[in-house]
């Protein structure tokens, strides 16, 4: 009797120390998915906090925040969501620029010729064109503006394949379920997939700037302050900022 007392009690209290475990919660947008494993292993490693991070669209992590979902910290791949979120009062800090991502066309494709360019989309040889939802993603916003500027989008429309974020239009890729595909220029640099393709850079005069935007929320700042603050400066350090521009992001 008393050792299935004495087993019950160090299950309560090893529940107890798990529930209590140090951590932050972070919302990310699915650009940073490559990125980000590098910077939670150095956090971690430095801080013996861990960081539980979700990945989807910008958008679609903004409505899940509306909807009560316990994040300490939000990482938008644009300061639109963020923005909107502190002027909700969802937000507890003003949303500040961590990063500039960039597009690019890839393809695992060896048939495809990339010379010209977005241009190079008009090849017959390219049917189906993935890209990310411009409602919810900001990749998705610059790749269509990146189109329109270049005359492209009403000529091509019906070669779309839409993802609801960069993540899953990099799985259509690397599938080859689609020709090629328009995404951010850090999944190139990420040890995590193998097979590189060929890729060149969309020009950036064609797109707004890709400015990524975190933010600490007022989950975080009403429950776990300490922590969300911890990673919040982690990301503009030294360490952090290497990573990223590792990655291809522009950090300047």
């Amino acid at each position: 009797m008393y050792k299935v007392i004495a087993v019950i009690f160090l299950l309560f209290a090893f529940s107890c120390r798990n529930s209590n475990e140090a951590k932050v919660t972070v919302a990310v947008s699915a650009n940073m998915q490559y990125a980000m494993q590098e910077i939670i292993e150095k956090f971690e490693a430095k801080y013996s906090i861990k960081v539980e991070a979700s990945s989807s669209s910008s958008g679609i992590l903004t409505t899940q925040i509306r909807q009560g979902a316990p994040f300490d910290i939000f990482m938008s791949a644009n300061m639109l969501y963020p923005s909107t979120l502190y002027k909700e009062g969802l937000a507890a800090s003003k949303p500040k620029t961590y990063a500039h991502g960039a597009l690019i066309l890839w393809t695992l494709k060896s048939s495809v010729d990339l010379d010209g360019g977005l241009n190079c989309l008009r090849q017959n040889e390219i049917e189906k064109i993935a890209i990310a939802n411009s409602e919810i993603a900001p990749y998705g916003i610059a790749a269509l503006e990146a189109l329109n500027n270049d005359s492209l989008y009403d000529q091509l429309r019906t070669k779309f394949i839409v993802g609801e974020s960069i993540g899953q239009v990099n799985q259509y890729i690397q599938l080859k379920a689609v020709d090629i595909g328009i995404t951010s220029k850090s999944v190139l640099y990420s040890p995590h997939v193998t097979e590189k393709g060929k890729s060149i850079e969309i020009d950036q005069k064609l797109y707004a700037p890709i400015d990524q935007g975190i933010v600490i929320l007022k989950h975080g700042k009403e429950n776990n302050l300490i922590h969300a603050e911890l990673f919040y400066d982690f990301m503009f350090s030294d360490e952090v900022r290497s990573i990223l521009f590792n990655f291809g992001y522009n950090v300047n």
